[in-house]
């Protein structure tokens, strides 16, 4: 299942376009705050004409300045719909809803396990899917194998697989534990074995290589991991 949480503002042309390159998903969170009261009608209205047309369920939620009473009916209609991922629409809405939005739905992830998605991009421009949890990593507490590991895959100009970790870098097996745990946060995307980057783990690497924190990810067969 996979369901779709689009803040609204008082932009329409985004949030018309929205769904497009998105999976069918089988519901859409609708989130707002009070004002422009008429303008944001409309643009519901053709997010709930868009959910009619898919076969999608809809919800509605608003949240009031200073109140989470809207935040915690939005957690609960998770908990019940049980989406597998979530892509949540960085796209449009209030700057005062993002932030609330991010810190329900990185909840949703941990209790979950779900694939949480924000829909990246600038307005009327590119976007991309990112891994929400990977751009709050900086506050996660990451091994220094971990470290190693980001130095090793955004510090090559190509990809890296999970047998060049062993064969080239001294890894154990026991690495495919590292990444998974890497790619649950969002800092990297494990695909048949290859390992690909994403934006949040491309600036965390970053913010770790200007601390002097990276880990030494060239040094050929360096610290592997013990099994088990």
């Amino acid at each position: 299942m996979a369901a779709v949480v689009v803040p609204v503002g008082v932009t329409g042309e985004t949030v018309e376009s929205v769904l497009r390159g998105l999976p069918t998903p089988d519901s859409i969170f609708v989130v707002t705050v009070p004002g422009f009261e008429d303008v944001k009608r409309r643009i519901i209205g053709v997010l709930r004409s868009a959910a009619e047309a898919l076969g999608s369920r809809f919800y509605e939620f608003t949240v009031e300045p200073g109140g989470v009473d809207g935040l915690v009916s939005l957690y609960r209609a998770l908990l019940r719909e049980r989406p597998g991922v979530v892509y949540l629409v960085g796209l449009t809405g209030s700057r005062y809803l993002f932030p609330l939005l991010a810190a329900v739905l990185l909840q949703y992830w941990r209790v979950s396990g779900a694939r949480v998605l924000l829909v990246h991009g600038v307005e009327g421009g590119g976007r991309s899917l990112e891994p929400l949890p990977g751009f709050f990593a900086p506050a996660m507490r990451l091994s220094a194998v971990q470290r190693r590991l980001l130095a090793i895959v955004y510090g090559s100009a190509g990809r890296v697989s999970g047998k060049d970790l062993i064969e080239r870098y001294g890894f154990t097996r026991s690495v495919y534990y590292v990444l998974a745990d890497l790619e649950r946060k969002g800092l990297l995307v494990v695909r048949r074995n290859r390992i690909e980057k994403t934006l949040p783990g491309m600036l965390v690497y970053r913010l770790l290589e200007a601390s002097g924190e990276a880990g030494d990810g060239w040094r050929e067969g360096g610290e592997g991991l013990p099994e088990g």
